[in-house]
């Protein structure tokens, strides 16, 4: 398993203190931050729940388990801390259907749904401090 994040998911981090862990889809929650590998790509985002779901997993008409995701890689540098601030281990913040809150924030456009089957190098970040503080 890679672990170690892509440079740009890095480089948002620097101002943090956090930690990498290897974990399951399974033990994800709305509000979580993570960095996978999906067909090949390193994708990263804040796991958000939906109508259909309250932990950010379900189970699509075709029987493939799927993970609710906000893509953050396009967040600017100035609204990354925000997020972070803001939605990150926000449970009820980090609903999909809270236009207030996610739109104005990460925009509905960067919502996503990932097939769990092909995710792979699941990593968590658990910011633990922010340096300047």
């Amino acid at each position: 398993m890679n672990r170690s994040l892509t440079a740009p998911l890095a480089a948002n981090l620097e101002p943090y203190q956090y930690m990498l862990k290897e974990t399951s889809y399974l033990g994800l929650k709305p509000g979580d931050l993570i960095q996978i590998n999906y067909e090949g790509w390193f994708r990263y985002g804040l796991v958000v729940s939906s109508r259909g779901t309250s932990n950010g997993m379900f189970v699509s008409s075709r029987y493939n388990a799927l993970l609710n995701v906000v893509d953050v890689q396009s967040l600017s540098e100035g609204m990354f801390p925000l997020m972070v601030n803001n939605l990150y281990k926000n449970r009820s913040a980090c609903n999909y259907h809270s236009p207030a809150i996610i739109g104005t924030f990460l925009g509905k456009n960067n919502f996503r749904t990932f097939n769990t089957s092909k995710m792979t190098d699941l990593l968590s970040i658990e910011i633990t401090k922010n340096i300047d503080e």
